[in-house]
This record gives structure tokens, sequence and C-alpha cells, in this order.
């Protein structure tokens, strides 16, 4: 729920007191109205459309200066700093056309954006932040789009038949090592971040550029904002902790700062769970953002984050027929510097360093595991735009990245591997004419744990196909190394691979968006085994293989302003694997082959109120049933799931406030994510089972934030 508290100051910045009247015009240079403009206050709700005389009028409680913020596809954006302190307008507003915009052609096969610098545009930050269901989780809120899969034991992000491990986070480019909180057994994770963090997020279903490695299903690359807008403290109370944030403000830096305290007991004693806890669920985090401009068009940022989180329970080991007294104690830190700046007009270079440690400590009755892992890395790129309609973009960079597990079980045992990561990428788009654009790259990587060398090209492209609508397409090679589990074991093993093939149509034009993708991808050299905890030579090899094929489609009619928005979509998948320890290539236990997502928002300007609901549909997913002769043959239940977000602000003490109120799963579905087997069979040859199901079928949380 942390990133509840900057919806409250990034979003709903809605102030008390007499309406002011905001009126005006927006035209083109060369006079002509633009109809369907968006004019707003920037961070608040407060704006409208332009008619079709180009004409705007809306009213705002907001006092002071504030950012007029004026924005069309295919023109320049504008920018007004206005004092509302009595009737402003009416304004008279030029937009510049950018001609390559209008007429030209994006490839994005394969990739949602999440911002608000491009008209490729999918879903806004605040879209993420708000999604019902979500709870304000970068991946919970992706997993409402098309490629995505609900896997409720899990909270990872899984992709187009991959696993959650298969898809890679970074933040301004710099990889993310541990980017969700350690978990407890069958119990959901959830990130780290909140998405208000970010000016943006691309969110990559297959086919994405050369420039990112090590994930074979998709990335989450995370773009951090700039200098803070102003000075603002704020405190919220929640019914599962605390939260307090403050921003500085100087002329060419900033500094935020956002502290969390969090704690599940209440909670988890006023709705019924199905975890018998011995210490509940304890978070504690730190944020801080520094940024520097150090010319005009140069920017040093600097994002920490420091978090820990701690907690305690019986578990009921049904496989063994145990009851467990299991810990887990997490220590996680993330800083990454980067620089950016403008050499010339034909030049930008795009510096970073980053370190990632994390340490967890798992208790099992009198047995301990403690996991570490440090990563480290930095990587240099530039960007050549010297080319006419040619951007070409190139990088280096290393990698280190050390694991180590001790084990005090049975024994005393130290598994440990260090891989030194050699990077390069080259990329070049061109846009050929203002129909088609082509997308060329080819990423070399070296890994000294897996003594491998690998060469990878990508390709795409794409194709205007009318005013609103392109085909694009995307083809490459991806790879990354086997999971920590397995190289602690055997760090010979070559990197797993997929080929990604991908068709995409999309017809975009104010309110609506429709995308209908097909993909298909091959996996080789997938890891397999006959014991998952064996060191013994010849256990572990590279002789899997799979395949994921399937439809994505996705529908938005988003208008602006009070008025109703909402998106669908759809996915279909068929996906097979033999790796690990199956016998036969099958469906793996995290692949419905039916997903369905539609969410609904709407701001009541009248009451300043904010309301949002998910509905989500999977269909059964398989699981290994040892009294079926066929293996993976059994199928789950359906999932359904309806999630509900209201949000009201209001004054208290003459300080803004605002009520959140979440409710997860309403109508209490009894979902059911898989079975546990026991490992021996009863007198009759039978082994039991026990459904995996979600801890609490319901939830709620209630908070209130307060500007000071």
């Amino acid at each position: 729920m942390r990133s509840l508290l900057f919806i409250l100051f990034n979003f709903l910045t809605i102030a008390a007191g007499t309406q002011v009247q905001i009126s005006g015009s927006v035209e083109t240079v060369s006079g002509s109205p633009v109809s369907g403009a968006n004019v707003y206050i920037l961070d608040s709700y407060d704006g409208g459309t332009t008619d079709s005389h180009g004409r705007f009028a809306f009213a705002t409680d907001l006092e002071g200066e504030q950012t007029l913020m004026i924005s069309f596809v295919g023109y320049d954006p504008q920018i007004l700093r206005i004092d509302i302190d009595g009737i402003v307008g009416p304004l008279a507003i030029q937009l510049d056309p950018k001609p390559e915009e209008i007429e030209g052609v994006m490839i994005m096969a394969g990739t949602f954006e999440a911002g608000d610098r491009h008209k490729s545009v999918i879903l806004s930050p605040m879209d993420v932040a708000l999604t019902a269901g979500a709870g304000g989780d970068i991946f919970s809120a992706f997993g409402t789009l098309p490629g995505s899969h609900r896997i409720g034991e899990e909270g990872r992000l899984f992709v187009r038949g991959g696993e959650g491990h298969e898809t890679s986070t970074f933040m301004d480019g710099m990889l993310i090592n541990t980017p969700y909180f350690s978990r407890m057994p069958d119990l959901p994770t959830r990130g780290r971040f909140s998405p208000l963090l970010f000016h943006g997020a691309v969110f990559s279903t297959g086919g994405y550029s050369a420039e990112f490695g090590q994930a074979l299903s998709s990335i989450v690359a995370l773009n951090t904002t700039a200098l803070e807008q102003e000075n603002r403290s704020g405190i919220s109370i929640l019914t599962v902790g605390a939260q307090g944030s403050h921003a500085r403000r100087w002329e060419n830096s900033s500094l935020a700062l956002t502290g969390e305290l969090l704690h599940m007991g209440l909670s988890n004693k006023i709705f019924q769970t199905e975890i018998d806890w011995i210490n509940d669920p304890v978070i504690a985090g730190l944020t801080l953002m520094f940024r520097q401009k150090t010319s005009e068009t140069g920017m040093i940022k600097t994002f920490g984050s420091f978090n820990h989180n701690s907690s305690r329970m019986w578990h009921h080991n049904f496989r063994e027929s145990v009851c467990q007294d299991i810990s887990l104690l997490n220590n996680n830190s993330y800083i990454n510097t980067t620089y950016n700046e403008e050499l010339n007009e034909n030049w930008i270079l795009h510096a970073g360093v980053a370190l990632n440690l994390d340490s967890e400590n798992i208790g099992i009755d009198y047995n301990n595991i403690l996991s570490k892992r440090t990563g480290t890395q930095a990587r240099i790129t530039l960007t050549s735009l010297s080319a006419e309609h040619i951007t070409t973009k190139a990088g280096v960079g290393h990698k280190f990245y050390d694991y180590s597990q001790h084990i005090l079980m049975n024994g005393d045992f130290l598994l440990s591997f260090s891989n030194h990561q050699l990077f390069s990428f080259v990329e070049s788009e061109a846009k050929i004419t203002r129909a088609v654009t082509v997308r060329a790259g080819l990423r070399a990587e070296h890994n000294s744990v897996t003594t491998a060398t690998n060469l990878n090209p990508r390709l795409s492209a794409a194709l205007k196909t009318g005013k609103s609508s392109q085909v694009s397409a995307a083809y490459g090679t991806f790879i990354q190394n086997p999971q920590d589990d397995y190289l602690k074991f055997t760090a010979g093993l070559k990197p797993e691979m997929a080929e990604h093939w991908i068709l995409s149509w999309q017809y975009k034009e104010a309110p609506y968006t429709l995308r209908v993708e097909a993909y298909y991808k091959d996996y080789t050299n997938l890891v397999r085994f006959r014991d998952e905890f064996s060191p013994e030579p010849g256990n572990f090899s590279n002789t899997g293989s799979g395949y994921a094929r399937g439809i994505d489609v996705f529908w938005r009619n988003q208008k602006p302003f009070g008025r109703s928005d909402y998106w669908v979509s759809y996915s279909w998948i068929d996906a097979r694997r033999i790796y690990r320890d199956f016998p036969v290539r099958a469906t793996p236990h995290f692949v419905p082959e039916h997903n369905l997502s539609a969410v609904y928002k709407k701001f009541f300007t009248g009451i300043n109120s904010f309301v949002s609901g998910t509905w989500s549909l999977a269909s059964g997913r398989p699981y290994y049933n040892p009294n079926n002769p066929y293996f993976m043959a059994d199928r789950t239940k359906p999932f359904t799931d309806v999630s509900l977000g209201f949000t009201h602000v209001f004054y208290l003490f003459n300080r803004q406030s605002v009520t959140h109120l979440v409710l997860n799963n309403i109508f209490g579905f009894n979902n059911i994510y898989g079975y546990t087997y026991s490992q021996t069979p009863d007198d009759d040859g039978f082994f039991g089972s026990k459904p995996v199901i979600s801890p609490q079928k319901q939830m709620a949380v209630l908070l209130i934030s307060l500007q000071l």
C-alpha cells in the first residue's frame, strides 16, 4: 500500500474553497482550432478537453501558482505557469505540430508503455497506481494487461508461458536483481517500489530492445522522475501501519524521502486468515531520490531503497505431514546513480552504476538457511542522432553477481558461485519513410559462471496502414542464466534460450485503443534434473525445451476528466515444456489457457471521489496428481476475482486529506491455485491432497492521508 501515499500527493491535490473559472482556446500555428486537446492543471484532476472550435473551460478549487498542461497527439505539449487569484483567461494557446509524430509510425510489437510522453502510451502512472485489486503494485497492475497470467499464490509477473523469474526489472537502464519482497510458502509477494516514483514504465511481453538482456520472456523498464515540482510533506495512517514523506526543491536540485512501517497484525485479526501466525508480517522501509541538474540538458539522479521485512508462522506441511515453525528475515538495499547529458545536438550520453544487496534468513524449526546476493553493475550508452532519420544506440557494461547460501540442516553446507558478465549492444532505428520504420540490433554477452559467449540478434519493423492504425512485427533471440538454485550445484550450465516471433496490429484514435497481437516462443537449453536438490554430477543438464504460442487482445475506451474510463484484455495461450523433472512435455502449472481482465475507473468531480473496479477471470490451471497416471492432466476450477477501490478527498482541520478504501475479492470467491499431495499413500495406495488457496479470501485496507 506504499503507493497510496504518493497517489494522495501527486494526483488528488484538490483544494477546498471558491471555484475559479479557467477558459481559453487552442489552435495550431496556422490558426486552425484543435479539437480534443487535453487541458489540465498538472498533478490534479482539474481540466477538460477542447470542443470542435478548440475552446475549453473548467473550474478549479486550487489557488496560487499552478502549472497548466496542454497536449494533443502529434503536437509538442505546451506548459504554462498561471496564477489563480481570480478568473483566468481567456487564454490563447498555440500548439506546434510534429510532422513525424502525425504521419510517422512507431514500433510497438510486444510493448506496453505506462507514462505520459509518447503517443503509444497504454497506461499512465496513475492508471498503474489506482487499478483496483493491484494494491498500488506495478507488477499486479501490469497483470491486467494481455499476455500476463494471474498466479495468485506467487504475486510475481508471469508472461506468455514464462515463469516469474523470466521477467527482469530495470530502473533507468540498470538491472534490479531482487525487485520483489521475500515470501513465505504458498503466500504471494509484491514489488518493492511504488509506481508513482516513476514518470513512466515499459512493459514488454517479448521482442524487446537489444539494450536489455538476461530475460527469457519479458522486461519491466522503470524510468524515475526528474526534479520535484515543489516542497511538500505528508503523513498517512493505515489499518496496516503508517507512512511519511518529505520533498525539498531547490533551484537546480531536489531531495525526496519516504518512510513507512507496516504491520499486518490488525488486518489478520479483522479478516480470517488460513495462516497460523506466530509473528505477524512487518515491513519497514526508506526511499530517497536525489536529483541534481548539471546543465541545461544534463542531470545526475540517485535512487536509494532500503527495506526490512520479517514474519514467523506455523506451517502445516501437508506434503511431509508435519507442522513446522518457519521464520523469515529479509534485508534489501538497492542504490543506483545515473548521469544523462546531451553532449551536442547529435550525441546523448547515458551512464550509470548500481548496487543491490539482499540477505534472506529462513528458519525451519531448528534449521537455518541464510542466502546472500550481491550485485554490482556499471554501463555507458551513447545515442547518435547524426544520421538523418536514423537513431543509433550503442553501449557496453559489466555486471558482477555473487551468491552464497549457508545451510544448517542435517549438517553444515555452503553453496556459492560468482559471475562476471560483460555485455555490449548496438541498435539502429531507421525511418525508411513516414509509413515504414525498421529497427535492427545485436547484443553480445559473456558470462564467466556459464563460460558462455552469446550473440543475440533483434529485428523489428512497423508499417502504417491508415491514419490511426499500424502493423508491427518483431523477432529476436533471448538468453537468461539458470536460476541460483541450479547454478549453486552446477556452475557450468548453459544459459537458457528463447526465440520470439511477434505480429501485432494496433488502432489508436482518442479515446479508443485496440490492439491484437499473435506470438510464438521457442524454448531451448532449459534446465532438467532428476533430483532438484542433488549436487551429483550429471544431475542437472540443459536438455529441456518447450514452446508458447497465443493471441492477446487489448481494448480501451479512455475518456478523460470525470468520464468513464475502462479497458478489457484477453489472452489465449497454448504452452508446453519438458524441463525440471517433467517426464513428458506438458503444460506447466502456471499457465491458464484463457485470461480475461476488465478494469473500470471514474472520477466524480461533484463529490471529489474516485471509484475503480477490476474483474479478473482465468481458466483452470494444470496440476500434478500422483493418483492420475497421466502427468499434469488435472485442472483447478476457474479463477475469479472482483475488487473495488474508493478514494474521497476532503478537508480536516483546514488540511487537505484523503480517505482511500481498498476491497479485495469482495464476493469471497474461494479460488484454488493447485493442490499439495502427501508424499506417502494411505493403505489403499491413494495420495491425499490439500488445496493451495489465498491466505485471506477477502481483505480491506483503509488509509487516511494528510498534507502537512
